[in-house]
């Protein structure tokens, strides 16, 4: 592996070239700002990564010398470029986007890992969910090796002399704002109500937000939980520290997401890091025996149907990994899909409203859904006792309304 400068690899794109860089946890600053610094010569260059709503902040799709951006999940940061037609959105469920990229031959493939190690292979570290894929069918791979990314021993690598050029960094990851320390009365009822729905022994899953992240904080005193997860957070190392998790289980995830601390703990946390064909993979995930999916969602209506993309006619988000956790849960031995949210958004809105135009997931799969006004257990209903009791863990100033509508 021979070494360069940042400014090395964007002098090596060409137009008509097709670029892979990583998103998530894994975007390297260094590999943005060479791309800002030296316009036009990206100009021409398909560039293609999977960026994470809430984590990716920097919108490719505007930077200077018509920088052309793919990517599979819209957020604010990208309005911009999607709006002048520099980003183009292919939005697919998280499984599906690990078989697009694994599928797709790329002139370039842009890493970030951690530096080798004593067998000479270079960690993913926080973020193994697509660079796995990617390298095998790149023709040439960079990578910026930064003295920063953790050698995890349970995560994906690629051999370093299978990097054509590296790039040393020290630079500091991207991190998770700090934790507010105290969670609000509402998510704090809506976290006890929901972890006395999962079981001990059982194998979890969340995503980003507010609500998965207090519930996961809410099982510390569960025994025996095992993790099946696209990523974690940093309420998962009190769950190790407090004992809730089975050390002696493989527990899998794809990312990891949180301050600087916690990135130092991951080394010695257990976790396998593993691509989202392994942690998203429909089979696998219909294998586990009570997999307990917790997720979020902006809204639902009567008949448990999700919208996960759009507020108030903006699309901040994507659909990500929800489809594959919630049909696999629907799957699992004694499975069981959690939908926990707010019931009403910040400006005094209800969240549960009586249909959605475009659902972004049916909610045929939606088992149960928590608010911090109670539990509606959905499954096995009719699609009027669904709706009632929907109804009935809505906001109740709001019950009156929804009832007759």
């Amino acid at each position: 592996m021979r070494t360069g400068y940042p400014e090395d690899v964007v002098r090596a794109l060409r137009p008509g070239q097709r670029v892979y860089f990583q998103g998530g946890p894994g975007e390297c600053e260094a590999f943005h700002n060479a791309l800002r610094d030296n316009p036009g010569l990206a100009n021409g260059v398909e560039l293609w990564s999977c960026l994470i709503p809430g984590i990716n902040t920097r919108d490719y799709g505007s930077l200077p010398g018509a920088v052309q951006l793919t990517t599979f999940m819209a957020s604010p940061a990208l309005e911009p470029s999607i709006a002048s037609g520099r980003t183009t959105v292919n939005a697919t469920p998280y499984s599906e986007i690990g078989t697009t990229l694994a599928a797709t031959e790329f002139d370039i493939a842009v890493l970030h890992v951690a530096p080798p190690d004593r067998d000479g292979n270079c960690s993913f570290g926080i973020a193994c969910d697509m660079p796995g894929l990617v390298w095998p069918n790149a023709q040439r791979r960079i990578a910026f090796v930064n003295a920063r990314m953790p050698s995890l021993p349970g995560a994906d690598a690629i051999p370093a002399d299978e990097i054509e050029m590296g790039v040393l960094i020290d630079e500091p990851l991207l991190t998770a704002a700090p934790s507010p320390g105290r969670t609000s009365g509402v998510l704090a009822e809506i976290a006890r109500l929901t972890a006395e729905l999962v079981p001990d022994g059982a194998t979890i899953q969340s995503g980003i937000g507010e609500a998965p992240a207090a519930i996961v904080a809410a099982l510390k005193l569960h025994r025996g939980l095992r993790v099946h997860s696209g990523i974690i957070t940093q309420e998962y190392q009190a769950l190790v520290e407090s004992g809730a998790i089975d050390a002696g289980a493989e527990n899998v995830t794809g990312v990891a997401w949180g301050d600087a601390a916690f990135y130092k703990w991951l080394p010695q946390s257990g976790f396998v890091f593993r691509s989202a064909l392994v942690t998203h993979a429909h089979d696998a995930l219909a294998k586990l025996e009570g997999f307990v999916s917790i997720g979020s969602a902006l809204e639902v209506d009567f008949q448990g149907n999700l919208n996960l993309e759009w507020r108030a006619g903006r699309r901040i988000s994507s659909v990500g990994g929800a489809p594959d956790y919630l049909r696999g849960a629907a799957r699992s031995p004694g499975g069981m899909s959690i939908i926990a949210l707010p019931a009403t958004t910040s400006s005094g809105a209800s969240r549960i409203v009586p249909g959605l135009a475009a659902p972004s997931v049916a909610g045929e799969l939606v088992d149960t859904l928590v608010t911090e006004h109670g539990v509606a257990r959905l499954k096995g209903l009719s699609p009027k006792a669904r709706a009632e009791a929907i109804i009935a863990v809505a906001a109740p100033e709001h019950r009156g309304f929804l009832a007759r509508s």
